[in-house]
């Protein structure tokens, strides 16, 4: 741009130069003076116009994201489109080559409803589209992409300048619909929005690149369900959710009831574990009680005395005699017994007298 700035500079120099010989040799002429310098003047101006204004003209400044078809107009057939201009600055023929600059950069098309109702632009307004099932489906898309430079031609060739709005909105609108009738309008309610994205994504791409363009992505912003279709989809959701709470109760049902279950089952488990050990206990004592009776009868029948003894030691020390049933049998020497009451002694005359005193007083 600067070197295009100083050759219209000098441009307008030489022009000056013309105008000011032109009016210099008028005026020479007028006063009868010579109008050579006047002539010289303009000549020079002419010469350096005519040299630099087309050298101006064929210079061609392409921005970094940009590129350039170069259109030679007394050509025909392929050989009119040249090779493209890539960024910086070029020189063509001047009034021959026609230059179209094509912004090769990214470039975003919206297709949305805005906030106020309205929509980004004339044609660009939200995909409307029918699901499988029949259900109205509004989708907001976003698609970013970019003209390939080595293709430029081509793109020239079929759409001119007027891509966007003759090829790139329809495909991005035929691809959308075309993904959308392939699932049911619960399927995308549900989780189906990135397979969608990825479905129509993947056919523009292939499309784009056949005629010159680079599908950088493709975003699915919103989508949107007819008010009824949302209030199906919600009490639809309701209910599941209330069965999934009743399950949840039959299943907490169930678990308390396992719970008790094995808790009785524990308890029972506990009560016969206890009772066997009782039962145990009650053959072990009466295992040793047999053994201990079994004992007690080999000593006696080793010792028949060892009885009396211990039944003896067992009589309180004022016991004296011990009557028996006649059927019994004796458990001590009857002899013996007879000679320790005999050795008990006999009352003295003294009390004898004393008695024979208390009977003659009390006799009249």
């Amino acid at each position: 741009m600067a070197i295009k700035a100083v050759l219209g500079f000098f441009i307008a120099v030489f022009v000056l130069l013309i105008i000011a010989g032109i009016g210099l040799a008028v005026i020479n002429a007028q006063r009868g003076r010579r109008v050579r310098p006047g002539i010289i003047l303009a000549i020079i101006g002419a010469l350096g116009t005519m040299i630099i204004a087309p050298l101006n003209a064929g210079l061609v400044l392409v921005q970094p994201n940009e590129v350039g078809v170069v259109f030679r107009q007394t050509a025909s057939g392929d050989s009119a489109l040249l090779e493209p201009l890539q960024p910086g600055l070029s020189w063509v023929i001047p009034f021959v080559d026609q230059v179209i600059i094509y912004d090769a950069g990214q470039q975003s098309v919206t297709m949305a409803t805005l906030e106020d109702g309205g929509t980004a632009g004339l044609g660009q307004g939200p995909v409307r589209a029918i699901s499988s099932d029949g259900q109205v489906i509004i989708v907001d898309i976003t698609i970013i992409y970019r003209i390939n430079p080595a293709e430029v031609n081509d793109i020239f060739r079929s759409w001119r300048g007027g891509f966007q709005d003759t090829f790139i909105i329809p495909q991005v609108r035929s691809e959308v619909r075309n993904a959308v009738s392939e699932y049911g309008a619960e399927q995308i309610y549900g989780g189906g929005r990135a397979a969608l994205e990825a479905q129509a994504a993947q056919a523009l791409r292939a499309k784009f690149e056949r005629e010159g363009f680079v599908l950088t992505d493709f975003l699915v912003r919103d989508i949107t369900f007819t008010a009824e279709f949302a209030d199906a989809i919600e009490q639809k959701q309701i209910a599941e959710q209330e069965a999934q709470r009743a399950a949840f109760l039959v299943q907490q049902a169930e678990q308390e009831a396992e719970q008790a279950r094995v808790e009785a089952q524990g308890r029972a488990d506990s009560a016969v574990i206890e009772a066997e050990g009782e039962a145990l206990a009650i053959v072990l004592r009466a295992e040793a009680d047999a053994e201990a009776l079994d004992l007690i009868n080999q000593i006696l029948s080793e010792n028949s005395d060892l009885l009396q003894w211990q039944y003896i030691t067992e009589l309180g020390d004022n016991v004296r005699i011990i009557l028996l049933p006649s059927n019994s049998p004796y458990l001590f020497d009857f002899q013996s017994l007879i000679e320790e009451t005999q050795e008990v002694p006999a009352s003295t005359p003294a009390d004898s007298s004393e008695s024979s005193s208390s009977s003659s007083e009390d006799t009249p």
